[in-house]
């Protein structure tokens, strides 16, 4: 007898540009699909449902912060895919756990990540699973991380380093590419870097270095960032002798002096989130970067992504929405039958994934060298 897959899943913030993304891969990756679009915005989650043919996406009034009322929208999904920002993820982690439901997120900017893991007694227990960072950067990355260490007996060092360009002519005036909220942190927050076989803090904005990522990106300058990453990376693989880890993210030195200084004249997020988007069908070009070395070699795993322009989606909204939904359908799916909290690199299979990457415009370039 063949066991009854349910293919019901939630996509909180759903109308956000993450979640359109999520939204959209899971209608078109399966007709049997069917999406709860639940956001604060109800007049955008309307909207957008209707903008599907059909029955299968359904709008629904949602707020992470009220988390008394999620458990009750969750129940009778197999999934939540949770893309609100970072800081109401253990909130929503919670809900779900109560209302019997598997659970996804973006990341948890590291130290959420390190509370969430927290709980991984109690999903195993009620049967669940939660993959922590499941977008791109965590998510593609890590796994990534794990193909490539699959190469090695021995690690000494996992570096992490993303780049995008974007092939639209320039965009006049000072204009944040993605969230304002999350390239304030970015540039604001303390780091984390597993140096030497241990965690430490570094000071933002350092460690900038030059990388050469493959055309269309090109040379691009890359820095510190807090991420994800690196609150599980060292622990999944200490068994091998890791001892570095670092994220480093892309940004225009310039544009880093200009946010630095009109943090300083006090402006805050809302200020910035005012702030024009880049004009123009989105036409960008993400490479995500993972370089692995240990036994004498070292393997580097490229991630391309390009915009998709018929969804109106950047490659970065690619590149992070697309792997959530691949993601929660292998868990709906059985794919991945892994219980407890656990992060990509630890759940994920592996070619599956990428085969579904691949389906989805992606590609994955491996590259191995002695030394």
């Amino acid at each position: 007898m063949t066991k009854r897959i349910d293919r019901n899943f939630v996509v909180l913030g759903g109308v956000g540009a993450i979640g359109r993304v999520v939204v959209r891969d899971l209608f078109e990756s399966h007709p049997r699909n069917h999406i709860l679009i639940a956001d604060y915005n109800e007049v955008g989650a309307r909207a957008y449902a209707r903008s599907f043919r059909g029955r299968r996406v359904s709008p629904a009034f949602a707020d992470a912060g009220q988390t008394k009322q999620l458990p009750k929208l969750f129940r009778g999904h197999a999934v939540v895919i949770n893309c609100t920002q970072h800081d109401f993820n253990l909130k929503v982690m919670r809900a779900a756990l109560a209302a019997r439901v598997h659970y996804i997120d973006l990341g948890g900017l590291f130290h959420w990540t390190r509370r969430q893991l927290k709980l991984n007694r109690q999903f195993k227990r009620a049967g669940l699973t939660a993959i922590l960072g499941a977008g791109c950067a965590p998510g593609i990355t890590n796994v990534m991380t794990r193909a490539a260490a699959d190469r090695f007996d021995c690690l000494t060092s996992v570096r992490i380093r993303v780049g995008t360009k974007d092939l639209n002519a320039q965009s006049p005036g000072f204009v944040f590419p993605y969230s304002a909220q999350t390239i304030v942190e970015e540039l604001t927050l303390k780091p984390w870097v597993f140096a030497r076989g241990r965690f430490r803090e570094v000071k933002p904005r350092t460690g900038w270095e030059r990388v050469d990522f493959s055309k269309p990106v090109g040379a691009q300058w890359v820095v510190l960032t807090r991420h994800s990453e690196i609150a599980t990376i060292p622990l999944t693989f200490r068994a091998k002798g890791l001892q570095e880890c670092d994220f480093k993210v892309g940004f225009d030195r310039k544009f880093v002096s200009e946010v630095v200084k009109r943090l300083k004249d006090g402006w805050t997020v809302r200020n910035f989130a005012k702030l024009p988007s880049p004009r123009g069908k989105p036409n960008d070009y993400e490479v995500s970067r993972v370089i692995v070395r240990g036994d004498g070699k070292t393997v580097t795993m490229d991630c391309h992504a390009k915009a998709n322009r018929r969804w109106h989606a950047s490659a970065g909204d690619v590149d992070t929405g697309c792997p959530p939904s691949i993601i929660a359908q292998m868990i709906a799916t059985g794919l991945i039958t892994k219980r407890g909290v656990l992060p990509p690199e630890m759940a994920v299979p592996v070619e599956p994934f990428f085969r579904e990457l691949r389906k989805r415009g992606m590609k994955i370039v491996v590259k191995e060298s002695k030394g």
